[in-house]
């Protein structure tokens, strides 16, 4: 009888590590899928893994829409896409550290944030105008849009926005 209940025993134990094996077979799938998708190397060490390739401002009234389009590495592109954009956050905040704003959308490619309270209005002039600020770092490309200008106006190479004045 001891003999018959050891054999049982070693059966049970061959029959549990069968079904963990079964349940692991997937996930050893999708992880061999997720790492097929990554290239060998990516970019030399030390590079940045959050560029700001430019910065499209549009003015409206006290407020403005900043579209920051920007460069990642692949594997930040992953994290975005399986995770969602709140990683990027705190690389948006150092590049604008003084600024009251939302986050309206995060992608992979491109934030679009609302500032506000980016200028100001001067009763007297009727014109609101645009103090300048300092960036946490060089914008490389910047393209700024006044209200009731056709044509924008292109930067390169600035750390902190010009003056400007504008009408609504």
């Amino acid at each position: 009888m001891i003999i018959v209940m050891l054999g049982r025993k070693r059966y049970i134990r061959r029959v549990h590590n069968k079904s963990q094996m079964k349940n692991s077979i997937p996930a050893i799938i999708i992880i061999l899928i997720f790492l097929s998708f990554l290239p060998m190397s990516e970019g030399t060490q030390g590079d940045r893994s959050f560029n700001i390739t430019s910065l499209i401002i549009k003015f409206d009234k006290t407020n403005a829409e900043f579209t920051v389009n920007y460069h990642l590495a692949t594997i930040p592109k992953m994290y975005i896409l399986l995770m969602g954009g709140k990683s990027i956050e705190p690389q948006i905040r150092e590049y604008f550290p003084n600024l009251d704003y939302d986050i309206v959308r995060i992608d992979q490619e491109k934030a679009i944030i609302l500032v506000k309270k980016i200028s100001r209005f001067d009763a007297n002039l009727i014109y609101y105008l645009h103090d300048s600020f300092r960036f946490g770092a060089t914008i490389n490309r910047m393209i700024i849009y006044i209200p009731g200008d056709e044509r924008a106006t292109e930067y390169i190479g600035l750390n902190a926005t010009p003056n400007k004045f504008y009408r609504q």
